[in-house]
């Protein structure tokens, strides 16, 4: 198990945060900063629940990053209990003919009030998966 950074303030958890996705596109590239999760987090998206190894190992999968847009909308507003962020991205998907889909939601991030660690990742996608899939795009990225 790696360090762990407890009790963060909120203004330094908002920092890794947005390096986590504006530096490291985590949503398509997985590559979050462990220290600030407990080892027991889930993350759930519209599809599923999955353990953070699971989601690491599951995200790297399924998406391109490098061929993959992640915007943050707004900024990340972030208090002691929870970590709330929007986001506009294209996903590449790593399947055969590589379709981009576009969608914009957000995620919510729960922090256990004793250590400060993020416990749940949640992403809530403004349309349903239907109409995300809807907008694939195949081969060039737009």
């Amino acid at each position: 198990q790696t360090d762990k950074q407890l009790n963060l303030s909120n203004e330094e958890l908002k920092k890794i945060v947005l390096s986590d996705i504006v530096d490291k596109s985590f949503l398509v590239s997985a590559d979050i900063t462990r220290s600030i999760y407990d080892e027991s987090a889930t993350f759930t998206d519209e599809i599923d629940v999955y353990t953070m190894d699971k989601w690491v190992k599951g995200t790297k999968a399924l998406f391109i990053a490098s061929g993959s847009r992640v915007s943050l909308v707004g900024d990340v507003d972030v208090s002691a209990s929870e970590v709330v962020f929007r986001f506009d991205e294209d996903l590449m998907f790593n399947i055969p003919f590589k379709p981009v889909c576009a969608l914009t939601g957000k995620v919510v991030l729960t922090r256990d009030e004793k250590t400060g660690l993020i416990t749940s990742y949640r992403e809530y996608w403004d349309q349903s998966v239907n109409d995300v899939l809807k907008t694939a795009k195949f081969g060039k990225k737009a």
